[in-house]
């Protein structure tokens, strides 16, 4: 099928869900005719003249993949939904691009030259809710600050953003294979020891990207630097000891993003190290192959400490049985952040934590407090797994001095504490079948 054919059942499906979200904020006591969805306004430096990078509204992104600023849908149901387009006369700037793919027979599209022709064309009434950080812009509509992303308006969308149509999967799909590329020319500078910000450079041409389009910064790491989770400085001297480098980067596709990470060895990795490699990539298949509809992600999660736990024991790091560590807590030290997270518009996806389109959470539990994902999977949801092993002195300090401290081999930790840790990332589809993995096909592990 056609990206043109996929775009319209796309769009259909999202106007439903908004008409649900309106039924939804109505039965809770704020009934709205119709809800305007703004593309966000530019941000500028203070005092200053220069924009920061612009990135539009995520529900204005998941209705129309239109570039710029200022744009604003009306979404009345049973009508077509209204797009006033900004597309500014200006010779000190160029004009946002058109559209990727085609509206014209989806949408009554409207050109205008300024936001201010689009507040006119729209006018003030009464009876909508607004979908943006705006305030100013809500009010300039008539729209009340109350009546600003309302919450039971805003948890029915965020809940339905976790379904994925045919083509936000397509979107995420051509995402990975653009990083693809990007990845394949880091792995070829990992056994010469390029420095970080080469390794970076070289992923940004090789993707086509500059800075301000990947969906967020590249994480590239050598040794001990891969021990710190969102390491962005990017250091130019060549690594010492060069033995294993972390690279977590992704690219954008109609504003849908992928996210990956691979861990690669040097010759200068010691051998434990290589062993607790292929340890983790067995482990991470294994969660992969786990995920399905109805799997409790909190339950994945709480499995994926098991099989480290397994693969500790294994390798002689902890000197206690699988059971006597989960009991006490010794793989979290190795493992603090959770397993993955819904991935979409954003690469935190919302409504990770959504149980109902009400806007019901389910906190994570007090053991794995930085688990971003708790709802059950369900068909069509995109999640990651994203398991990890990290030696970060910060966090195995504690234990050492603690009680506990005879149950971890210190002079295998201290050995391995220069190459920072491991960590192994694929974007997963749940189908009604189980899972399929959209990166890993792409970017070989």
């Amino acid at each position: 099928m056609k990206v043109e054919e996929l775009y319209a059942a796309h769009l259909d499906t999202v106007l439903r869900s908004h008409e649900r979200a309106l039924e939804r904020s109505a039965a809770a006591g704020r009934a709205y005719e119709s809800v305007i969805v703004h593309a966000g306004s530019e941000l500028y430096v203070h005092r200053d003249d220069q924009p920061y990078p612009f990135r539009p509204h995520f529900h204005f992104t998941r209705l129309l993949p239109l570039p710029g600023p200022d744009h604003l849908v009306e979404i009345r149901p049973g009508c077509r939904p209204r797009v006033l387009r900004v597309v500014p006369r200006d010779y000190w700037y160029e004009a946002p691009a058109p559209s990727p793919v085609p509206l014209q027979r989806l949408v009554d599209l409207e050109e205008v030259e300024s936001l201010d022709d689009a507040l006119d064309a729209l006018g003030v009434r009464a009876g909508r809710a607004f979908v943006g950080d705006d305030i100013d812009l809500a009010a300039e509509l008539g729209v009340d600050e109350a009546d600003v992303e309302p919450e039971a308006l805003m948890a029915s969308l965020d809940y339905d953003r976790a379904t994925k149509t045919a083509f936000e999967i397509e979107c995420i799909r051509d995402a990975a294979r653009r990083a693809a590329v990007a990845h394949a020319a880091v792995r070829e500078g990992v056994d010469a020891r390029t420095s970080e910000r080469a390794l970076h450079f070289d992923y940004l041409a090789a993707a086509g990207l500059v800075e301000d389009e990947v969906p967020y910064p590249n994480i590239i790491g050598w040794d001990a630097h891969a021990a710190v989770l969102h390491y962005t400085s990017r250091t130019v001297t060549a690594p010492d000891p060069g033995g294993l480098l972390l690279i977590d980067a992704g690219a954008s596709s109609l504003g849908y993003a992928c996210d990956i990470t691979r861990t690669y060895l040097t010759d200068a990795a010691p051998d434990e190290l290589r062993a607790l490699l292929q340890g983790m990539d067995r482990l991470q298949r294994t969660l992969v192959e786990a995920v399905a509809p109805g799997v409790d992600y909190v339950e994945l999660h709480a499995h994926a400490h098991r099989l480290i736990a397994e693969l500790l024991v294994e390798q002689r790091l902890l000197r206690v049985g699988v059971e006597e560590a989960l009991e006490a807590g010794l793989t979290w030290p190795f493992f603090p952040h959770g397993l993955g997270h819904h991935l979409g518009l954003q690469v935190h996806d919302v409504g990770g934590r959504q149980i109902d389109p009400s806007g019901t959470l389910r906190e994570p539990p007090e053991a794995y407090p930085h688990l971003r994902t708790t709802r059950p999977l369900d068909v069509g949801h995109v999640v990651t797994i994203e398991p990890g092993l990290y030696f970060i002195p910060m966090l195995l300090d504690p234990v050492r001095q603690g009680p506990r401290a005879g149950a971890i081999d210190w002079d295998l930790v201290d050995r391995l504490v220069p190459y920072g840790g491991i960590r192994i990332e694929d974007d997963v589809w749940v189908r009604e079948s189980g899972a399929e993995d959209l990166t890993a096909e792409v970017v070989p592990h």
